[in-house]
Order: C-alpha cells, then structure tokens, then sequence
C-alpha cells in the first residue's frame, strides 16, 4: 500500500483543521511573561487530557499500514497536547491572577488585540466532587463577528481524571468545529475520540499492555464510515485495513 491521495486528502484535511485551531487560540492567548508583584494562589485544577503511547516498533517500521497508523495516532495526541495546553491559564503573568481569589471558580481575563480584532478572553474554571469544567468565553469583535460572551472552549474532567471532553466552538458559525473525548474503564482500557462534525473522526483504544487500534472515519453524508483501522500487539506489530465505501481495498501486516 502506498500513502494515496485519498490517504494525503485525510492528512491535509486534519493538518488544515490544526493549524486553523492553533492559530486561533495562539492569536488570543499570547501574551508578555510579566513576573512582577505575583501574589501565590490556589492553583486551579489540572486539565488532563491524555496521549497515546504506541509501541517503538509501530512508529520505526516502514510499512505504510504502520506509518498510516502513527500519523493519526500523532494527529489525536497533538489535539489531546493542545486541549491540556489552552485549559491552562498562563499564571505567571500578574494580570492572568484569578480575579476570584482562590476559587472555585477561578477566572482569568485578559484583553487582545491582534489582526483578527479586538476583543477579552475570558476562562473559568470551575470544580465539584462530580468533576471539574472550564468555558472560556469571548466579547469584542473577532473577524467582523461581534460576541458578548460568546462561548469559545468548552471542556469538563471527571474527579478521577478518567473520563472528560474538549470542545471549540467555531466562532463564524457558532456550531462545533472540534470535539474531543475519553474514557478510562475498568480494565485501564483507555479511549481517545477527536471528530470534526460532519467530517472526520479518529478513535484510539490503548490497552493496558500497550496493544490497541486506531479507527479513521469519514463523513458519507449521512453518519461516519470506516476509512482505516490498524491494531497492534505489546510489541508493535500489526494488521491493517483500507476501507471504501464499507468494502476493504487494501489490507496487510506489519
């Protein structure tokens, strides 16, 4: 099998999505590193989406199938990195402090102003024995669209850490433009779900051995078909197959 064009479609289509996605926080939440005058404060719950680990010999081997595989397992790692990166608030800053004390909730605000528009950012962060949530919301001007706390980011974590979600609103539209998901069961088997509505859509299990499956999905229309899916044993090797429009087209091991 060779990395296609379909399979170069999938990767362009979910590179584009990212870099739309960073930029867009990267542009709101970029600010001097100001040290000065910083009062210590309860710190906030942690957001603790996970990565997948897979196996040195998935990532090194050159099969397609297998490289097929790590770059999707990479893709929903990236977006898991970046839900626990953007939940954080930048504490160092003085003007980043909780303007609600030590909470719960905690909430941090802050003014931008950058090529996109003019407008504050503001996330709290809030927290229960069912679980913790954080909403980042924004008012101001952003792209020609003018919001008055216009719900951005959405994400929530279970008190054990071992179910939680992330999602990023699309601020021209206001649906879904991301979502994120995971669970923890009771055998440690551990589930990672990032989707693109009426698009694409990536699954992971990670069992407690290291062995596991990825699933790539695609929009037909109507719901989600199965595009890709690879498992893999403890020690990284593994079985692969294509799918087009429900039928397989391409299989093989690695």
């Amino acid at each position: 099998m060779n990395l296609n064009l379909k399979t170069m479609k999938r990767t362009n289509l979910l590179f584009s999505a990212a870099i739309v996605i960073l930029f867009m926080l990267l542009g709101g939440c970029s600010k001097d590193d100001d040290t000065t005058n910083v009062s210590p404060q309860k710190d906030p719950p942690v957001y603790a989406g996970k990565t997948v680990t897979p196996p040195d010999a998935l990532i090194q081997s050159s099969d397609p199938g297998a490289q097929e595989a790590a770059m999707y397992i990479s893709m929903a790692n990236s977006f898991a990195n970046m839900a626990g990166g953007y939940m954080t608030p930048p504490g160092k800053s003085s003007g980043f402090k909780s303007t609600n004390g030590d909470g719960p909730p905690w909430v941090y605000s802050w003014d931008v102003n950058d090529e996109s528009g003019t407008y504050t950012i503001t996330l709290t962060i809030n927290e229960d024995s069912e679980g913790s949530d954080w909403n980042m919301k924004i008012t101001g001007v952003v792209d020609g669209n003018t919001f008055t706390n216009f719900t951005y980011i959405s994400g929530w974590q279970s008190s054990d850490g071992k179910a939680g979600n992330f999602t990023i609103y699309d601020w021209d539209t206001q649906d879904i433009a991301f979502t994120m998901s995971w669970t923890t069961d009771d055998n440690n088997v551990y589930t990672l779900t990032v989707e693109f509505p009426e698009d694409s859509k990536i699954v992971i299990t990670s069992n407690p051995d290291n062995s596991g499956t990825i699933e790539f999905y695609e929009w037909t229309g109507n719901d989600f078909g199965l595009s890709f899916k690879a498992v893999w044993d403890t020690a990284g090797h593994g079985e692969y197959w294509e799918y087009e429009n429900g039928e397989v087209t391409e299989h093989g091991t690695w």
